[in-house]
């Protein structure tokens, strides 16, 4: 299934059908590698004309500027009234509203009226797709759904809320990353899984241990496949999971972005080869896809991140989402994003230092987890149900700097940790000659 050819319409997989009308795609899985690939699609979704405030700026930053883009794709998952409406209103806002939200409202107009500029210039590399328009309900796996059909074979992802990640960092370091990882999702939002047991403890770190010797080795991505591990000392074992026999749980740790052992990538800031929406929107995962729309917290974060990694056999990988010119001193007190602590407070917090002082984190980013109550427990239920139907768990991400001097031991927690935890470019191991990662697309 590996290293197929594109077929002439550029779509990587074929459709048959049963006895019945009904369709079961033939999906193919990517090549570990896409060295040659240079361009890549942005797909963002969105449902409402208020986010236009959050992505519209940032969208407009990265057309201009960042090279390689030639594709975007706006899904939309409200009717396309909710964008022509706001953009035809010519009503003067009410003298009620204050000034800043009567100024708003009329941002929101120029907004919505440049989107549907741009959608509407047959030259312009932004197009809009409109959901239910193409059959499909409000749901948030339309963005991975192969309706849409982008040209390149790169995606990358942005929430309309973000957060925005810099060019430094998505494509200088992450679209490097993924073009030698094309096989896998490839982010820089990560989130972890805590293991209850000690035995899956012990098979999650050796799994972890696996992972880094596989990259300081310089082993490149087809030999980490199932395939081929038997050839290798380090292979990349999945930490099983038996819920219904011995009881397994685990615990969804949404206080820290850890380098390594993560197992979900949020998705804001991923790269995934479009071959995977074959896979995404299969009839044989139709039960996944109905779960995800009917669970209460929506969790298509964890569904995909878990599915990808069965379907490629490894973890994710990631790179750091913020990027230093190494003139500014990196400040080691400021809050970073959502829940993120910084580095000198993640070295005294353990885990039930984190359960006690749950009300003292940073509330501001997670409106859903802190004002919606038993948010919290509806996630960790979900990725309990979710682990529970793959039987399996990957081996956990590795942070960017796995097989360098700057990866560190933690006595506690995740057990590496990258210092420095925001690095310069000429410290990401895949950009430098001689480094791990490097020669899998040596420039």
């Amino acid at each position: 299934l590996r290293d197929n050819p594109l077929s002439s319409d550029g779509n990587d997989n074929n459709t048959n059908y049963d006895e019945s009308g009904k369709a079961y795609p033939t999906c193919r899985l990517p090549s570990s590698t896409s060295c040659n690939t240079t361009t890549y699609t942005l797909i963002m979704m969105s449902h409402t004309t208020s986010r236009l405030h959050d992505f519209m700026n940032p969208l407009l930053v990265m057309m201009e500027t960042w090279p390689g883009l030639t594709e975007v794709i706006i899904v939309w998952n409200s009717p396309r009234e909710t964008l022509t409406s706001m953009a035809e209103n010519t009503d003067a806002p009410s003298p009620n509203k204050k000034k800043a939200d009567r100024n708003r409202e009329i941002q929101e107009r120029q907004y919505a009226s440049q989107l549907l500029q741009w959608h509407n210039n047959s030259t312009h590399p932004l197009r809009i797709f409109f959901s239910l328009e193409n059959g499909l309900e409000n749901n948030l796996l339309n963005r991975y759904h192969p309706l849409l059909q982008p040209k390149n074979e790169a995606i990358m992802y942005f929430d309309d809320d973000g957060p925005f990640w810099s060019k430094d960092a998505m494509i200088t370091s992450g679209f490097e990353l993924w073009k030698r990882n094309s096989d896998v999702q490839v982010g820089a939002f990560p989130r972890n899984i805590r293991y209850m047991s000690q035995r899956m403890k012990d098979t999650g770190r050796h799994g972890v241990d696996s992972s880094i010797q596989a990259i300081a080795s310089n082993a490149r991505g087809v030999d980490l496949s199932p395939q081929t591990q038997s050839k290798h000392h380090h292979p990349l074992t999945f930490t099983p999971i038996c819920r219904n026999v011995t009881g397994d749980t685990v615990e969804y740790n949404y206080f820290v972005f850890p380098d390594f052992d993560a197992h979900v990538l949020l998705p804001s800031g991923t790269f995934l080869h479009r071959n995977f929406l074959c896979f995404i929107w299969h009839p044989a995962f139709e039960e996944l896809r109905t779960y995800v729309v009917t669970h209460k917290t929506y969790p298509d974060d964890m569904t995909v991140s878990t599915l990808i990694s069965h379907l490629s056999g490894r973890a994710p990988r990631t790179f750091p989402r913020e990027i230093t010119d190494g003139v500014k001193e990196i400040s080691r007190n400021r809050r970073m994003l959502m829940l993120e602590y910084d580095r000198d407070e993640k070295e005294e917090r353990d885990e039930d230092y984190e359960e006690e002082n749950l009300n003292k984190v940073d509330q501001s980013h997670r409106r859903l987890l802190w004002k919606q109550k038993n948010w919290g427990k509806m996630r960790e239920e979900a990725v309990n149900s979710l682990t529970g139907y793959f039987g399996s768990i990957h081996p956990g991400t590795v942070g960017w700097c796995a097989g360098t001097p700057y990866m560190q031991k933690r006595g506690r927690g995740v057990p590496y940790v990258c210092d420095p935890e925001k690095p310069t470019l000429d410290l990401i191991p895949w950009l430098k000659e001689g480094g791990p990662g490097y020669d899998h697309c040596p420039k």
